[in-house]
């Protein structure tokens, strides 16, 4: 995909909610920067910031985020008061706004003039904290926003690997993350890896259900794309105890917003079972093992 065109140009936030990930929060920012780079190499992105809102932190993530994005614009929250993701994210989005060089937090403002007198599009990028998004990630947002869309909702991918590691395999080998035999495991080692074998499986099935050709049914906060005046028309993310991620889509399109769903638009997320949010990712992984696992007991 390209987006280079001179007569169109796009400024970029990016936004990170974080808690307790000071071990992880620096790939995922080392891989924003590299995407955000290459997006501004392409010739098509103007000026660029990203928010990192560290919710009831109780170690140094926001210090390790600090060092990773020196050289970027970039504001860190501290946050002890939100009672929800979606008020995490949408806090996000308005510190990122207002450093946005330029510019003031106003989502509805998307379009401005620039020095050039072309108009400037201005695009909230979201993801998580344990997440890793790819070099094109960026571009290939911007990409099909070309297209007309408003949205660009990606998907998630989690490597068989870590999905087996997150479910209890007593082994893992190779980039497929098949369950490997680190030695013999024993009947207690060969029942967990039956167990999230089938696990796996469960899994793959849910994701496959929700594919349809090109495109998919699935919304993930770790790969969400919105532009600021559709982000501010329809309210921004709500304030839900779960599920902001998919509110937010579903009154995009209920308000007639274009709204995209590629699945060549891909980042890598963590398959931990115990995530940062109720009723995440790390919540179905959980519920799966222990499903799996209650049947083999």
């Amino acid at each position: 995909m390209t987006i280079r065109d001179s007569g169109r140009l796009v400024d970029v936030i990016v936004v990170v909610p974080a808690r307790d990930e000071v071990d992880r929060i620096a790939s995922c920012l080392h891989s924003v920067r590299i995407s955000l780079r290459q997006a501004v190499r392409a010739g098509a992105v103007g000026h660029v910031a990203v928010a990192v809102v560290g919710h009831h932190c109780t170690d140094d993530t926001l210090g390790r985020a600090d060092q990773v994005l020196a050289d970027l614009p970039h504001v860190l929250v501290t946050d002890s008061t939100s009672t929800s993701v979606g008020d995490v994210r949408a806090l996000g989005v308005r510190a990122a706004l207002d450093v946005l060089p330029g510019r003031r937090a106003d989502p509805a403002a998307s379009r401005r003039p620039s020095r050039g007198g072309a108009a400037r599009e201005v695009w909230i990028l979201n993801t998580d904290a344990d997440s890793i998004v790819p070099g094109s990630w960026v571009t290939d947002v911007l990409a099909h926003a070309r297209e007309g869309h408003q949205a660009v909702i990606g998907m998630a991918a989690l490597s068989h690997a870590r999905i087996a590691a997150a479910l209890g395999a007593t082994g893992v080998r190779g980039e497929a993350g098949a369950p490997g035999a680190a030695g013999a495991p024993g009947a207690r080692g060969s029942a967990r890896a039956a167990r999230t074998s089938a696990a796996q499986t469960a899994y793959r099935t849910i994701i496959r259900a929700g594919i349809h050709g090109d495109s998919h049914d699935h919304v993930y906060g770790a790969n969400l794309a919105v532009r600021a005046d559709a982000y501010a028309a329809v309210g921004g993310f709500p304030s839900v105890p779960v599920g902001e991620d998919r509110a937010l889509t579903d009154a995009l399109v209920g308000h007639g917003r274009p709204v995209l769903r590629p699945r060549d638009v891909l980042v890598t997320t963590s398959a931990r079972r115990h995530g940062r949010a109720v009723g995440g990712l790390a919540t179905l992984l959980d519920t799966l093992d222990r499903a799996y696992g209650q049947e083999r007991h």
